[in-house]
């Protein structure tokens, strides 16, 4: 009778144990959904917003119209699935040059690529490449000043290199630098688990540099 109960006090030890790994387990997975659900908003949706807002003084009515259309879609298939789309069968390159399409109206963009045949690019690599492309473009637009932006993508058989440079005001690294646009930044960066480095001075322009292992 001693063993039985011994043995029965451990059973419902175990059993709170199990109860509040899984209780800290559903914690961390609701926190992380939030965290990616702000990223999106932030990084895709209101990136979108700004560019319509952006573009207003040179696109007529039904344009905008189409832009906020659009924008609204994405709001809705957020708001039902978290999932980010299926990007397997679209370059990388495509997708960049198809957002900075939108961008060109307002900005001088040069976009070099180089792109070794055959290289295959995960749809999560993918994803978190193009929306820190866009968070940097977003940033410079409404930050920088700038009046040209140099964008280059080069992928060989092992790295995937993205430089964003631009020739704007620029700002002491450090100060006042760290808002949420710079953060998911660096939180996408670790994600695809990259190398990153934001090079900067005041008058002289910011130059970002992010490198991919291609496994």
């Amino acid at each position: 009778m001693k063993s039985i109960k011994k043995n029965k006090r451990k059973v419902m030890q175990l059993v709170r144990n199990t109860q509040t790994e899984c209780w800290e387990n559903t914690l961390y997975l609701q926190e992380k959904d939030r965290k990616r659900l702000a990223e999106e908003l932030h990084d895709n949706i209101i990136s979108r917003l700004n560019l319509i807002r952006l573009n207003s003084a040179y696109r007529d009515i039904n344009e905008l119209n189409v832009d906020l259309k659009k924008s609204m879609q994405l709001i809705r298939e957020l708001s039902h699935n978290l999932t980010p789309p299926d990007l397997g069968e679209i370059e990388l390159s495509d997708l960049i040059a198809d957002y900075l399409e939108q961008v060109n109206e307002n900005m001088r963009i040069a976009y070099h690529h180089r792109i070794k045949k055959d290289i295959h690019i995960n749809s999560s690599v993918k994803l978190n490449i193009l929306r820190i492309v866009q968070e940097l473009v977003t940033n410079i637009l409404k930050h920088a000043r700038a009046t040209h932006i140099d964008l280059s993508l080069r992928i060989s058989a092992k790295y995937l290199v993205l430089a964003v440079e631009d020739n704007g005001c620029g700002f002491v690294a450090g100060n006042k630098y760290g808002g949420i646009g710079l953060k998911n930044i660096y939180s996408r960066a670790q994600q695809i688990k990259a190398a990153y480095k934001l090079k900067t001075q005041p008058e002289k322009g910011t130059k970002f540099i992010i490198c991919v292992i291609i496994k």
